[in-house]
């Protein structure tokens, strides 16, 4: 398509995308990982949610003030309503200039940029991506930015990661909070990404114990992605001891 060709990054990876949802210390970089095993795929690591203010922007194009403006200006200026007769397309209106935005390219454009800067895919990557644990920061808004990312990145799919409450308690950062915070932290974010997971086909659920028991969460994400599962290769991941945060923990 003519239009995909003005952002030539978004539409690069030419098997699409894997985003990996998750929190803390819930065993993801073992995930990210063996995602990175297979051929052609680079899925990066944490970026701060920048993916949140992104999405956030382009949902703000959807304003009332937007939406009016952009639906009179598809109209003769004698069939607009009085008041847009009156100011729009002028200085003398608040919103100047809304009535031109168009929010399918900016989302595609910002978008773009998010891939070529952020994730910067290297030449020959068939499938991109991330992983990022602030997920479960806003899940009020949790849908609403996976669809976005489900709409507008070509072949979006979803891994969500999840780990027993007691593992995670006990692991890293949340040693520091109460435990009442975190088992409820843990439980509302499980219950958002099941319930996404579960309307989605573009999604997969794995648990960490699956991962690290005997490796049925890596043959289950191979089936998931449409890749060749091999067994010396989960083994070698699961086997190889990770050590950020130890020293913290």
């Amino acid at each position: 398509m003519q239009e995909n060709s003005d952002f030539i990054d978004l539409y690069r990876p030419k098997d699409g995308y894997v985003f990996v949802v998750t929190y803390g210390r819930s065993g993801s970089t073992l995930t990210l990982n063996y995602l990175n095993s297979f051929p052609g795929y680079c899925i990066r690591g944490e970026n701060n949610n920048v993916i949140f203010p992104l999405c956030s922007a382009i949902t703000n194009l959807n304003n009332e003030n937007f939406q009016v403006r952009r639906k009179n200006k598809s109209k003769p200026i004698s069939e607009r309503g009085p008041e847009m007769q009156r100011i729009m397309e002028t200085p003398r209106d608040p919103w100047y200039g809304a009535e031109l935005v168009d929010p399918e390219r900016f989302a595609k454009g910002i978008f773009n940029s998010f891939v070529k800067e952020i994730l910067s895919p290297p030449d020959g990557v068939r499938v991109s991506g991330f992983k990022e644990i602030q997920w479960a920061n806003n899940l009020g808004r949790l849908k609403i930015n996976l669809d976005l990312i489900a709409k507008y990145f070509p072949n979006a799919r979803f891994i969500f990661q999840t780990r027993s409450y007691d593992a995670v308690a006990k692991s890293g950062w949340w040693t520091k909070r109460p435990q009442h915070e975190v088992k409820q932290y843990i439980e509302n974010a499980d219950a958002a990404f099941l319930s996404y997971a579960s309307e989605n086909s573009s999604c997969v659920h794995i648990r960490y114990e699956d991962l690290a028991e005997d490796c049925g969460g890596f043959r289950k994400l191979a089936g998931f992605l449409g890749e060749d599962y091999c067994s010396e290769t989960a083994e070698k991941i699961v086997n190889e001891k990770l050590t950020h945060l130890k020293e913290k923990a």
